[in-house]
């Protein structure tokens, strides 16, 4: 389930995404509520695409994935960072955590071509570790926070 966010302070992603080929996930404005229940408040711009489907158990399939996405979509992610000001861009990897008591050290491998284009696009990476009960209790992983 890897997502590329971008953000930006000054405008909007809206319009981009009412013409693009790539699949939008979400976009969110400045300004709107970001969590109902303390009233908090976007300070920038987001867009977010779908990357890959895959589980969060599947990180080199998400990593072979998002590399085919990033080229496959290049030319319009550069015209995105062209078009719009970014103040931050990033693919993230949600991967459950595998430590336990009887693991003790967690190692998730970054394929040589996918750093190197994320490099190239100005992409950094993030890997978002769950444990798996961290959702227990929602009615998806998503709900806990944007």
């Amino acid at each position: 389930m890897c997502v590329l966010k971008l953000f930006s302070a000054e405008k909007s992603f809206r319009a981009f995404a009412s013409k693009c080929s790539m699949p939008v996930y979400s976009v969110k404005e400045a300004g709107e509520t970001r969590r109902k229940s303390t009233g908090e408040v976007r300070e920038e711009h987001r867009i977010s695409f779908d990357v890959s489907d895959r589980e969060w158990d599947e990180f080199p399939a998400q990593a072979k994935e998002a590399e085919a996405f990033l080229e496959k979509y290049r030319s319009e992610l550069t015209e995105l960072f062209s078009t719009h000001p970014i103040s931050s861009a990033y693919l993230d990897f949600p991967i459950w955590s595998r430590l336990s008591e009887e693991i003790v050290n967690q190692n998730d491998h970054l394929p040589a071509g996918l750093v190197a284009t994320c490099g190239s696009l100005g992409l950094g990476i993030e890997m978002s570790q769950y444990s798996r009960d961290a959702f227990d209790g929602l009615d998806e992983p998503g709900d806990s926070e944007e």
